[in-house]
């Protein structure tokens, strides 16, 4: 999506997002729940329809009685079960999410990097904890962050301060729901991401790389 408002650069993950009964966690931390005593949830490739949990490659393992499980915010329906993207000890995997309760102690996200994209045109951005790009088809941009700041007294949303190649100052809001769709893929993501200049107007989802 993209239109042409007058005003700097400010990007927000909220807007119309589809709120789901799944596990949802603002800061994305999980905890592992339905699991027996001294077994193990395997994390798994990513799920394709027709396909079963057992055809697809093992990644590795989480404890049954783990506590610090982080979720990316992609997640899928494939046949009638979500599963879900999360990061465990140095490992990217899926998991059913029927397995997955929002943790006890949560993560501030502030030093976390997303990874968001939108259509029509196709375009990206990225934003780390102290830099970030922009890219469209045809180019890229790197952008500065000077500082991320959350709301007040709590640790989300986020507001990005930033400045770009040309020296333009830019800004940045990070916000979140439950799911968010880019009506091109079979992903729902937990965050959107709303991204302007003082020509252009975008509108897409995000996911954190874990």
């Amino acid at each position: 999506m993209r239109a042409k408002p007058h005003a700097l650069l400010s990007i927000a993950l909220l807007a119309g997002a589809i709120l789901s009964a799944s596990p949802s966690s603002a800061l994305e931390t999980y905890k592992i729940v339905g699991v027996p005593a001294g077994d193990r949830l395997v994390m798994r490739e990513e799920p394709q329809e027709g396909g079963k949990p057992t055809e697809w490659a093992a990644l590795g393992n989480i404890p049954g009685n783990a506590t610090s499980v982080l979720g990316t915010g992609r997640s899928k329906e494939v046949g009638k079960q979500r599963w879900s993207e999360v990061a465990f000890n140095g490992v990217t995997g899926w998991v059913n999410a029927r397995f997955l309760a929002t943790a006890d102690d949560p993560m501030d996200l502030k030093g976390e990097t997303f990874q968001c994209a939108g259509t029509e045109p196709f375009w990206g951005v990225t934003l780390a904890p102290k830099e970030g790009e922009f890219s469209e088809p045809d180019s890229n941009s790197k952008l500065t962050i000077a500082r991320v700041q959350p709301a007040t007294a709590r640790l989300f949303p986020l507001l990005y301060r930033l400045r770009n190649e040309k020296g333009q100052s830019l800004r940045a809001t990070v916000s979140h729901q439950q799911w968010c769709t880019d009506g091109m893929s079979d992903y729902d993501y937990a965050f959107q991401v709303l991204l302007s200049d003082d020509e252009n107007f975008y509108e897409g989802c995000c996911f954190l790389k874990r």
